[in-house]
């Protein structure tokens, strides 16, 4: 009796662990066509970004069109308005200050004034740069012949700002910063997208600032993956994930609150302009 109840636990683990690597998975999927077919869509967002020592917290309301990409955001705390659109002012974001200097200004989309103390440059918004981490996070596992439902987990399922949420856990315990060769020439931005890693965490343990240029043959300290921990809260119904914490070696290192999600709503043809009803450009 002791084998036989024995083979049945063993049977039942095994195919409670395949049932559970088919859900991570068929999650993911959701979450792969919820954004891969997104093309407009606006939302408030509460971010959590830890800065030094301190966790900024910011409130802010944002339109998004996703390609070409075209960008409406305004800080619910300070009244700071910026407009950005592929192609015109010269890529340039376009901000109305709500104050000093008074008069609209244009800075580079890394320019310290655009970046403001924040982990991501504005072209980050929305929901593509996070479905290109968890791809190319995919992409490395799968070169060393893993799978992401490896290092996934199904924590159960939440409601969160009554949405009902499915949340997975992504445990990364090898987390640690490596030394790294720069390839080639280029921005430090494009580097960390390219290696797939926190472009902030990356300035932070080298002592370098927004905008920041790297060289080939240059030696830099990154992570070895773009999070130790993460957890993601997947809209059920959307397969959206509207609450994202990241988490580094210190401990949260991130967090975002995604309410008020409107996605493929039409947008009317001066959304992207300055000339908007209710903009103070």
């Amino acid at each position: 009796m002791r084998i036989i109840f024995l083979l049945l636990l063993s049977t039942f683990l095994i195919i409670s662990g395949r049932l559970n690597a088919q859900s991570v998975r068929s999650i993911l999927d959701k979450m792969y066509i919820a954004i891969g077919t997104m093309n407009t869509i606006s939302y408030d967002m509460t971010s959590h970004e830890r800065i030094g020592s301190r966790m900024e917290i910011r409130n802010s309301k944002f339109k998004i069109q996703v390609s070409p990409k075209k960008l409406y955001m305004k800080n619910q705390d300070s009244g700071v308005e910026l407009l950005y659109v592929t192609g015109w002012n010269n890529n340039k974001p376009f901000i109305n200050p709500n104050g000093f200097p008074y008069v609209n200004v244009s800075f580079d989309v890394n320019s310290p004034r655009v970046r403001n103390d924040g982990h991501h440059p504005i072209t980050h918004a929305g929901f593509s740069y996070l479905y290109v981490q968890v791809k190319n996070t995919e992409k490395k596992l799968a070169a060393n012949g893993q799978k992401l439902e490896d290092i996934i987990k199904i924590a159960g399922d939440f409601t969160w700002n009554g949405k009902s949420c499915t949340k997975l856990i992504l445990d990364n315990p090898d987390f640690q910063f490596i030394s790294y060769t720069c390839t080639q020439s280029e921005s430090l931005l494009s580097l960390c997208e390219r290696i797939n890693v926190s472009e902030y965490l990356v300035m932070e343990k080298n002592n370098m600032g927004y905008g920041a240029n790297v060289s080939k043959g240059m030696v830099l300290k990154v992570p070895n993956a773009f999070a130790k921990k993460a957890e993601l809260y997947i809209d059920k119904s959307s397969g959206i994930p509207i609450y994202q914490v990241v988490y580094d070696d210190k401990g949260v290192f991130e967090k975002y609150e995604f309410k008020n999600l409107k996605v493929n709503t039409a947008f009317n043809s001066a959304e992207f302009t300055t000339q908007c009803a209710g903009y103070g450009f």
